[in-house]
């Protein structure tokens, strides 16, 4: 199992592991070279009540020695680093993971050591008594770090690193490229010292948790596993967080480790969390500013529900040997009634009113997906299986709006999730009946994971995130939730007549023409249409219900899988445009004679899709070579008459190369993908696109390592940096495998906005449209020189893309004339053509 998702994600759990691996991993090799003596230190009694090993929850196992760390080990590690090391070259970054690793240890221990005091159980007491003692130790070391580094940093903070308190993973990031300089570096004087094995330090599995209060049944333990042997290699290349296993298959000997359990569950409830949270925010911003698009959030928080399915898989395989303990029912028992939640404060809870209490009940709930659970099971009993229910005009029931008491907003979530649930009993029938594709266009995780709850009348728990995250959005958007609909209704309604206008001119590829003959079916069928019409008349019918039914439902009060469509037409239409302009030099040619006029032009005009279009692919690329203050009109004509843009093997698609990002999102969502999901290797094409700009500014930086490890200049004078480490530890700091799934999002909200503002703004079409209007006013200024150079381009037949003939008849009368004259006549007819866009 990799650390990494197939996104490129890891969650709150995994870089917590993977950063105490580097941490233990930093010290160990830090002390090893300051130590005085060939000897290693002594092996110390381990403390009484405290573990005598660093458990696969803690720290590793010291793999070059083949035995165990022990805690005081630690101290004395740390000890040796502070006493002769300068602190300028104690990296901030592992000093930042450490009390990150020291605040979430004490979170999930504060509710562990809260069991243990209400239990009679020995070994649960002695177990927490072995914990607050790691806590104890970390907390120790950490202090000797921060005293040592205020001598020279009085500002190091003592508070987490990250805005909610989760380990990043720059740290993480900068410690690995840390340790792979310090291993190049003891490589130049000698054999290079032996290291942990990541894998080694990785969590062992354990067994069930402790039951509190005696409210589930027990679990049976799994049998012993065989102790697996741990070796000892050293990091390896770029691939090592995609080899990092955060979860060893060998079992703890020494029996349970509860704290972990809770650790993992309470961090799998945390990113769920997080994501939701920052998902909800940028709706927010949406219903207040406008200052989202539509189409950015549907692509979020679908790609939140894809994630959630993510995170679901990685803890059943995490959990494989105890199955139930990745359940969802059990996790909420678990969290909800026997060990609480970190964040909530159960303090004085006997003075509170019924109804502060009913809200503190409810936001506590709402953190585990509560209402959308116990909503679900209330479906799965009033619908049976293989039924569709029908609601008239008269019986349809909406949800009510604005800012509700306890009660109420029982009665939204139910009101919400009731009304999406009946739409999806319709598209589930008709599947079932082969009416509609298992994976209907552009359709959103959310009703895809409701069908399978009525399709195999189960749930899992990323379909109760996906429908907490579905009932915040209702809630934030209220009487706006219907914006998507309209947008997507406006948007295929111009789509459709753009079509239908081009159609005839489309003398291309079969294909091209083909396609566009389908989207427009499409068109008419799942976005002018209600596409569930049919199925609901003829049920209606059925029954005998004379009463109408409210048509498009689904789509109005679904505002992902509207958004999704409406992206979906904007990225076909730019697909199809783009193939469109490829296949003539027509727009090249217009983009010559534009840049030609606009050089010795006084007085300044644009041409807005021009404009765009260079921008975006670039001048240098459009125009072969730049624009430079001596370039003359001939000059830039001369460029165009002497490329290879003419003919059958015309480059110009070499020329108009869409990004990663939108060949990731093409496939992923305007692609027809039948009876399977797609996979989640798109989104990490867009985080590696996203983060590729910095690799190159990090490598042409003389101080690039400054950026990249917070050491110090004394480390820096000491190392001699081999310049082809420090650009290969640039490039790995930035590997897309590496981020959170807030980051995630984060990226991608980044670059569909930036897609939406730049790519996708070109209207290919129109340019197209503007660019043959450019060129049939220069062919009529120009008509006495083409009746004699060039009399075929007044065929009335004639191929549009044949009209680019014309700049070289331009280009020879500026030759054998007056270029000046030539010119202001080109600037006349370009002038009155964008006065006129």
């Amino acid at each position: 199992m990799t650390a990494s998702r197939e996104s490129g994600t890891l969650g709150t759990y995994q870089r917590y592991k993977l950063g105490q691996a580097q941490f233990q991993k930093w010290l160990k090799q830090t002390s090893d070279r300051l130590r005085t003596g060939p000897a290693g230190l002594e092996k110390p009694v381990p403390q009484k009540g405290s573990s005598s090993t660093v458990k696969g929850s803690q720290f590793g196992q010291d793999s070059q020695a083949a035995s165990a760390v022990h805690w005081s080990q630690l101290e004395s590690m740390t000890s040796i680093i502070v006493d002769n090391l300068d602190p300028e070259q104690i990296p901030r970054s592992a000093i930042n993971i450490l009390r990150d690793v020291v605040q979430l240890r004490k979170k999930s221990a504060r509710f562990f050591s809260s069991a243990a005091a209400k239990s009679d159980n020995d070994t649960l007491k002695e177990k927490n008594s072995t914990h607050e003692h790691i806590i104890k130790v970390l907390e120790k070391i950490l202090h000797q770090f921060e005293a040592a580094l205020s001598k020279v940093r009085p500002s190091v903070s003592s508070t987490s690193t990250s805005e909610d308190g989760q380990l990043g993973m720059n740290d993480i990031n900068n410690m690995f490229e840390y340790l792979k300089l310090e291993e190049s570096y003891d490589g130049e004087n000698g054999e290079p010292d032996e290291v942990f094995d990541i894998e080694a330090a990785a969590l062992k599995r354990s067994k069930k948790p402790q039951k509190k209060g005696g409210k589930k049944q027990k679990l049976k333990k799994p049998p012993k596993g065989q102790h697996v042997q741990k070796r000892t290699t050293k990091s390896q290349g770029a691939s090592w967080v995609d080899t990092f296993r955060w979860m060893d298959n060998e079992v703890d000997e020494d029996g349970e480790d509860d704290l972990d359990y809770y650790m993992i569950i309470y961090c799998f409830f945390q990113d769920f969390n997080s994501i939701r949270t920052y998902v909800g925010d940028r709706w927010t911003e949406y219903f207040y500013h406008k200052s989202v698009s539509l189409n950015t959030l549907a692509v979020l928080t679908n790609a939140a529900s894809e994630i959630f399915h993510e995170m679901e898989y990685e803890l059943e395989k995490t959990l494989e040997d105890m199955p139930r303990l990745a359940e969802y029912d059990f996790m909420l028992d678990m969290l909800f009634f026997n060990y609480g939640l970190e964040h909530v404060d159960y303090s004085g809870e006997d003075q509170l009113t019924d109804t502060e209490r009913k809200y503190k009940i409810l936001e506590e709930a709402d953190w585990l997906g509560f209402p959308a659970y116990s909503q679900v099971l209330q479906l799965l009993d009033a619908i049976p299986p293989r039924k569709v229910p029908l609601f008239p005009v008269s019986t349809t029931k909406h949800p009510n709006y604005g800012v509700h008491d306890f009660d109420g907003f029982q009665q939204f979530t139910r009101d919400v999730i009731s009304e999406l649930a009946i739409e999806c009993c319709h598209t589930k029938a008709m599947k079932t009946n082969g009416e509609l594709a298992m994976i209907a266009i552009a359709q959103d995780e959310l009703t895809l994971d409701f069908e399978d709850i009525l399709r195999t009348r189960d749930y899992s728990s990323a379909i109760i995130f996906d429908l907490s995250l579905y009932t915040d959005v209702r809630y934030i958007l209220e009487g706006q939730v219907i914006d998507a609909f309209d947008l997507l209704r406006a948007t295929g309604a111009s789509m459709k007549a753009t079509l239908e206008e081009q159609l005839p001119n489309i003398r291309g590829p079969w294909d091209l023409k083909k396609e566009c003959r389908e989207r427009l079916v499409e068109i008419e069928t799942y976005i002018l249409k209600d596409f569930l019409e049919g199925d609901k008349a003829r049920r209606f019918e059925e029954k005998g219900i004379k009463e109408p039914f409210e048509r498009n439902i689904l789509l109005k009060s679904d505002p992902v899988w509207s958004g999704l469509l409406d992206f979906r037409c904007r990225l076909i239409l730019n697909n199809l445009g783009y193939r469109f302009i490829t296949e003539s030099p027509v727009v090249f040619g217009a983009a010559f004679i534009y840049m030609a006029s606009r050089l010795d032009a006084v007085s300044g005009f644009h041409w807005l899709q021009m404009d765009r279009f260079l921008r975006i692919h670039g001048e240098d690329k459009i125009l072969q070579g730049s624009i430079h203050p001596n370039l003359t009109p001939v000059d830039l004509i001369k460029r165009f008459v002497n490329s290879d843009l003419f003919g059958t093997d015309s480059p110009i698609k070499d020329y108009l190369t869409p990004s990663r990002s939108l060949e990731a999102l093409y496939k992923r969502y305007a692609k027809e993908h039948g009876y399977s999901r797609q996979p989640l290797a798109y989104l990490r094409e867009i985080i590696r696109e996203s983060l590729e700009h910095q690799v190159s500014i990090l490598s042409s930086d003389a101080d690039g390592e400054k950026n990249l490890l917070d050491t110090g200049n004394t480390f820096m004078k000491r190392t001699s940096f081999n310049p082809a480490i420090v650009q290969n530890a640039q490039r790995e700091a930035c590997q897309p495998a590496s981020v959170s799934p807030v980051r995630l999002l984060e990226i991608l909200d980044k670059a569909t906005t930036s897609l939406l503002e730049d790519q996708l703004s070109i209207d290919y079409f129109k340019l197209h449209k503007e660019s043959v209007q450019l060129l049939r006013e220069l062919l009529i200024e120009f008509s006495s020189e083409v009746e004699k150079d060039a009399p075929s381009l007044f065929d009335k037949d004639i191929r549009i893309g044949k009209l680019c003939l014309l700049l070289p008849v331009i280009y020879r009368s500026m030759i054998d004339g007056s270029v000046t004259e030539i010119t202001r006549r080109l600037g006349k007819v370009v002038t009155g053509v964008c006065s006129r866009l």
